[in-house]
């Protein structure tokens, strides 16, 4: 059957299953960033320490996801062969705070492997609105790859526990589209609720106007950022609360008493006599002395020695470079420093030209990532000024992010300034570099010419001619 034939129920089944399949692998991923993701090894050591101290976690996964985060800033929009911003993409941009929503959308879609962005009407022009992983799911055509069908799922609760409404949107064979609200209300079975379609609304665009951010997508299958940091992840986790474990029993003072009467240490209930017997922390173990069933030594009346003594602590060296050879090895994969991790500073630092080199890398991978967001973007801002009214036709559309080594103004300054005095750019070019606007360099430009010709009228001034005098005619 092919997919225009799928009927209305048929669509909301088949995009509700999916969306019900990515759910678990959303929440998967979602609970390493909230660093709550299931230990099943660390919870066995807690237990073995009769839960005395809470799991040691590392969340280096989010320490990663913000390096990346943090310099990917979205600046504006602009035409491509414009050299400013458009004024109608910022105003879209900033009136539904996508500079600010921007954040969330990266990290969505790299922790979870994808996100979501729908334009629709406002009241003051387009609506653009970033959209959770786990509320929706798209139909997209094998072919070009457009979103061809799209479901939103949300709930009207102020708890949120359960979904109650959802919107279809489906295209339609002559070129419109349609617009189908659902409401989870009918009680089907002890547990679940029906899904009840309202009356469709036909949109004149064809176009079903949602954009999926893929992370890394391939041939439509996003992946994760966190992939090859979550086993280092675990692994430190393990080694940090088996750390935890080691100071509890080795590495805190241990006392060993040898030849100790019970009833010394114990109540007559068998209960440990806490006046006797005091540890908040470390550990005591006791020999206890030769005893009959009624507690009585053996043999009768004799006193054996008491030897007490203290047991060394132990290292906690090895645990301490297993921490710091899986930060470096996590450090590695994700183009971080050891020392942005928590580990690395040493006698011998690595040198500048090593950093620089992990930088490089690491700016790279956002710009590379930048490029991937952008083209979701773009595709966006096509829709919302579509909605408004404006056809772009062929022109293209870019996204501008800020520059990922964030530059001081400083080190813009002399840039451009080298670039200038060198002959490499014009006085123009250099401004631009520096990250002066062209509306701001032209405003510089008119006050100088004003300037000068100002300059050019007083000197004139000064320097003009004086007239010779007229000859005196000579007397008759």
């Amino acid at each position: 059957m092919k997919l225009s034939d799928l009927t209305d129920e048929e669509w909301f089944k088949r995009l509700s299953g999916r969306r019900e399949a990515n759910l678990q692998t959303i929440a998967e991923r979602w609970a390493y960033w909230d660093n709550e993701q299931p230990m099943y090894h660390v919870a066995r050591i807690l237990a073995e320490q009769d839960n005395k101290f809470p799991p040691l976690t590392v969340n280096w996964v989010r320490k990663y996801i913000r390096s990346i985060d943090g310099r990917s800033i979205l600046e504006g929009f602009a035409f491509v062969g414009q050299d400013s911003l458009d004024e109608q993409c910022q105003s879209i941009m900033l009136r539904n705070e996508l500079d600010l929503k921007h954040s969330l959308n990266n990290i969505a879609t790299m922790v979870t492997g994808w996100s979501y962005g729908m334009v629709g009407p406002g009241t003051d022009g387009a609506r653009v609105t970033i959209e959770s992983p786990s509320s929706m799911a798209v139909e997209r055509d094998p072919l070009t790859g457009e979103v061809i069908a799209s479901i939103k799922f949300w709930s009207s609760d102020v708890d949120g526990s359960q979904d109650d409404m959802a919107v279809m949107q489906l295209p339609n064979k002559d070129g419109s589209s349609r617009f189908i609200p659902y409401e989870n209300g009918e009680r089907q079975t002890e547990s679940k609720l029906k899904w009840m379609a309202g009356p469709a609304q036909r949109q004149a665009s064809g176009l079903v106007p949602v954009v999926p951010f893929l992370n890394q997508e391939r041939w439509g299958v996003p992946t994760t950022q966190m992939a090859d940091l979550i086993p280092i992840v675990d692994a430190a986790n393990f080694t940090a609360t088996s750390m935890m474990a080691t100071i509890l029993r080795h590495a805190m003072p241990r006392i060993l008493a040898i030849n100790i009467q019970s009833a010394q240490f114990l109540n007559s209930d068998g209960s440990v006599n806490t006046n006797a017997l005091k540890a908040a922390t470390g550990e005591v173990w006791m020999v206890p002395a030769a005893e009959d069933e009624a507690g009585e030594l053996i043999p009768a009346g004799d006193v054996p020695d008491v030897d007490i003594k203290q047991l060394p602590a132990a290292d906690m060296r090895n645990f301490h470079e297993t921490m710091n050879l899986l930060a470096r090895i996590g450090a590695g994969l994700c183009d971080l420093t050891p020392v942005d991790l928590g580990f690395g500073v040493s006698d011998n630092p690595p040198s500048a030209d090593s950093i620089d080199k992990s930088k490089d890398e690491r700016l790279l991978g956002i710009e590379r990532f930048n490029r991937q967001q952008g083209a979701g973007y773009e595709r966006l801002m096509r829709y919302a000024l579509a909605v408004e009214g404006q056809n772009v036709g062929k022109r293209l559309l870019e996204t501008k992010f800020r520059n990922v080594a964030t530059p001081t103004k400083q080190s813009m300054a002399t840039a451009a300034i080298g670039t200038l005095e060198s002959g490499i750019s014009d006085l123009y070019q250099s401004r631009r570099d520096y990250g002066y606007s062209p509306t701001e360099i032209a405003a510089m430009e008119t006050r100088e010419e004003t300037a000068r010709a100002s300059r050019d009228a007083g000197i004139n001034r000064i320097l003009r001619p004086v007239p010779e005098p007229e000859p005196v005619p000579e007397a008759k």
